[in-house]
């Protein structure tokens, strides 16, 4: 008899739906960070990265197998398609983004603890994000 232990994977999802798109330029960049340091961290390492089309200024991404824990989601609007948040000479943002919980400061990028959800197991965690401009 062969018997086979371990964990199964999870069926937790997340799901997420984004809006506010200033037209249907590029792609949306939608990764998910498990930790404060990585999603605050320029160039901080998220768990899982997807790339999804922007169609009538608004886009769609579903990260499935995921396990349970704490998340923060950001999103970025890579109109120019160079995978990569551009911004001006100031650090001030040239294309939209976005967070998990639409918690934007003004001046500053925005913070794991304020944009954070929880995933629980054989869940689908919903997150709906409005993309900001500044310009």
């Amino acid at each position: 008899m062969l018997v086979i232990c371990g964990h199964a994977w999870s069926q937790a999802r997340i799901s997420v739906r984004i809006s506010n798109f200033e037209n249907n330029k590029g792609s949306c960049i939608v990764c998910i960070y498990d930790n404060a340091k990585s999603f605050s961290e320029k160039g901080g390492k998220p768990v899982s990265c997807l790339t999804v089309p922007v169609d009538g200024k608004s886009a769609a991404a579903v990260f499935g197998n995921v396990r349970q824990g704490t998340y923060a989601i950001m999103v970025i609007h890579d109109a120019n398609g160079n995978r990569k948040f551009d911004t001006n000479f100031l650090g001030i943002p040239k294309e939209g983004y976005g967070a998990s919980q639409n918690k934007l400061p003004f001046a500053a990028a925005p913070k794991f603890e304020e944009n954070k959800i929880t995933v629980t197991e054989n869940a689908t965690t919903q997150c709906t994000i409005k993309l900001r401009y500044f310009f």
